[in-house]
């Protein structure tokens, strides 16, 4: 592939983003960001800081998706640096890790932003504010992957110890622990359908089920080491750098590689940026390079290159650029082929070799194609002699050429000596239950025998006829589930009319189901997936559909009497959910309350935190969520007494009564060393008997939490 455009900045890239203006995100090892615009490729906005990233491939950087705000590590303070792109400055620090922030990830709605260190521990903050919002399941050694998912409602974590805690944070229920990877997990995608996509650094990677945590799929492993990944905007394509300068591509949809080296470059790859309208890959480089490469190339060209008959020059480009196979152009080059095929062959039945050759000419070159070709070409000087056979009646020598030549198969001939078949074996099957009709029976099938495939089922029919009687008995009774069961263990039942008849029933009812899914009549679907449960091909989906509309049927009716308890329990059960717009409406509605609520647990107002959360008191399943908030509000109101030099033994029974609340956490920590540097106190909160988890509930309305009982 060409590249399509090429920038050059003095230092190693060391992160780039696509943001919601269309524009690149570029942050370099001296943590200078430049906004790129993607039309013209110049730098149209940005600024410097001081800060300087000595190693590379990590997450040391993230931004909000409008590019307002990034954050970064600062390695040599232990902490992360919050900047601002309309003010060009640092706002604020935050930090509360033992040892380096190894990784950081930010919200895209812009309402929190993680930090996650050496010490193995997550912690959320509160952009706007810049309190600690919550702290995240931790790891057992470093965290090295942090991402939110498209909506900010899941945090996954990464870590050398290769597994990922995976948090609802809507809920802030038990985190669920993903185990799989023999190697330090250095990327995570949440996918569509509750699916979670990660990738290790020795090129493993794994597709996930996000409602329980079990592995869906293992995908083609790659041999080198992963640097950094990006997906395309609609989830299909995952696009992955590695240390060697190589780009692989997999298709999501079918969890297949598409090309281990779909772009090959002479320099490391720090990161990756995927770009729409039109689809473009950006690569960073450590040596300061950003190369575009335009994803399906000049497409218009291509497409006149088809119009021209110039297919062996866009087969070729194929071979180039992998991407093509999903392109318009590829579609039509295809559709032409095939016309070639079925027309060709349609001469070639009619003894027109040449008018054949003709049609096939454009397709002369290519490799695959040329091989079909010349087979048919081959086979068909045979086809002559497969036609006498037909006419003639030796019919074992005819089959036994289309077993030599399946292009044969294909034909009018063939087809038509198949139905023939098929009539006379079920006439067969209507003598041999018939009084004295075996013997009619034996006399229309003698020209099959000697047929391998035929006899068997000849043999079959008149040694089982009993099973026939039977599979008709149960398909009147519609159980389908006893006639799968029959036609495994007697396949030549599959000859049978009543077999194709059902199959047909299937495929027919599959596809009315698809359109009332379609258009909402779940009623429809669901009587008609109990029905195809049944049926082999079509039991995984069929299943999987009827369970994910009765628990739709369900939120839907918490959500029109008005029952958020429910909703928000269905909601915590079942991830799918959360890509319905009736649920991203009530979270986003929960969310707003919850900022509110922030704003004022970030002055210590706990009376005004309390009131905006009351109208959610009666869910249950926001209770972790809410004390959460609860004790940001607690630790200001903490602080703020200390600061006012309240009465010691009133500090004291505050840090307590909130350690048997909410636990021993970062944000307690906090308030016990400022505590300490002001008051000469032998309180020493690591010997505390702690809550195993948050016990805040609605109930315990506490106004100040120094004030003893």
């Amino acid at each position: 592939m060409d590249v399509l455009k090429s920038l050059n900045f003095k230092d190693p890239i060391l992160f780039i983003k696509t943001l919601s203006t269309g524009n690149l995100g570029i942050v370099d090892t001296q943590n200078t960001l430049r906004i790129i615009d993607t039309s013209l490729y110049v730098v149209i906005d940005g600024f410097k800081t001081n800060i300087t990233h000595g190693r590379h491939l990590s997450s040391y950087v993230d931004m909000t998706h409008d590019g307002e705000y990034m954050v970064s590590t600062d390695t040599d303070k232990n902490q992360a640096v919050i900047f601002s792109l309309s003010k060009r400055k640092q706002i604020y620090k935050v930090g509360s890790h033992d040892g380096e922030v190894e990784s950081v990830g930010m919200d895209p709605n812009g309402r929190y932003f993680v930090t996650s260190g050496q010490d193995g521990k997550s912690f959320a903050w509160v952009l706007k504010t810049s309190r600690l919002a919550f702290s995240l399941p931790p790891h057992a050694d470093f965290v090295s992957a942090v991402t939110f998912n498209d909506d900010g409602q899941w945090i996954a974590t990464g870590s050398y110890d290769k597994s990922i805690n995976l948090l609802n944070i809507a809920t802030m229920n038990e985190a669920m622990r993903l185990r799989g990877h023999a190697d330090m997990v250095k990327e995570i995608v949440f996918m569509p359908e509750a699916k979670l996509l990660s990738l290790d650094r020795s090129g493993g990677i794994i597709l996930w089920d996000m409602s329980d945590g079990k592995l869906i799929k293992r995908l083609p492993k790659l041999a080198d080491e992963v640097s950094c990944v990006c997906v395309s905007s609609n989830k299909h394509f995952l696009f992955v750098g590695t240390k060697q300068g190589y780009v692989a591509l997999y298709d999501l949809h079918t969890a297949e590689m598409v090309s281990k080296r779909f772009i090959k470059i002479s320099e490391e790859i720090s990161s990756l940026a995927f770009m729409n309208n039109p689809e473009r890959l950006a690569i960073g480089t450590l040596k300061g390079n950003v190369y575009v490469y335009s994803l399906f190339g000049d497409e218009e060209g291509y497409l006149q290159m088809l119009l021209d008959g110039q297919y062996k020059a866009f087969y070729d480009a194929l071979e180039d650029n992998p991407m093509l196979l999903y392109s318009k152009a590829y579609e039509l080059a295809e559709k032409s082929w095939m016309y070639a095929i079925e027309k060709g062959r349609a001469y070639l039945e009619e003894n027109e070799s040449e008018n054949a050759k003709e049609l096939f000419a454009p397709f002369m070159g290519i490799p695959k194609k040329t091989a079909v070709i010349n087979q048919m070409l081959s086979a068909y000087e045979k086809f002559g002699m497969f036609q006498n056979y037909i006419k003639i009646g030796r019919l074992p020598l005819a089959y036994s050429l289309a077993k030599q030549y399946p292009v044969f198969q294909e034909s009018e001939h063939y087809r038509k000596m198949e139905l023939q078949w098929k009539k006379i074996f079920f006439k067969a099957q209507e003598l041999i239950l018939a009084p004295n009709g075996e013997e009619q029976a034996r006399a229309l099938l003698a020209p099959y025998r000697g047929i391998s495939d035929k006899t068997m089922l000849i043999q079959q029919l008149f040694e089982q006829r009993k099973m026939y009687l039977y599979m008709k008995k149960i398909l009147s009774q519609n159980d389908y589930v006893k006639f799968f069961g029959l036609i495994k263990m007697y396949p030549f039942l599959k000859e049978f009319s009543e077999y194709a008849s059902t199959m047909e029933y299937g495929d027919i009812l599959y596809i009315q189901t698809q359109k009332a899914y379609a258009k909402g009549d779940f009623a429809t679907v669901r009587k008609a997936c109990k029905i195809l449960i049944s049926f082999p091909d079509y039991a995984k989906e069929a299943q999987e559909m009827d369970d994910t509309i009765r628990i739709k049927h369900l939120f839907f009716q918490a959500i029109a009497a008005n029952d958020l308890s429910n909703a928000f329990s269905y909601l915590s059960s079942y991830p799918l959910l959360y890509e319905l717009p009736e649920a991203q409406l009530i979270e986003r509605q929960w969310n707003a309350i919850t900022d509110n609520a922030q704003r004022f647990a970030s002055t210590g107002s706990v009376q005004e935190t309390l009131a905006v959360f009351e109208p959610y008191f009666g869910i249950r399943d926001k209770f972790r969520a809410m004390g959460g908030v609860m004790a940001q509000a607690y630790c200001v109101q903490l602080e703020q007494k200390i600061q006012f030099k309240a009465p010691q033994e009133n500090i004291e029974y505050g840090i307590r009564q909130y350690i048997s609340i909410f636990g021993l956490d970062e944000g307690i920590r906090s308030v016990n060393n400022y505590f300490k540097l002001l008051y000469e106190s032998p309180l020493d909160i690591e010997t505390f008997e702690q809550a195993p988890s948050v016990l805040w509930t609605p109930a315990m309305r506490i106004d100040d939490i120094t004030v003893i009982a």
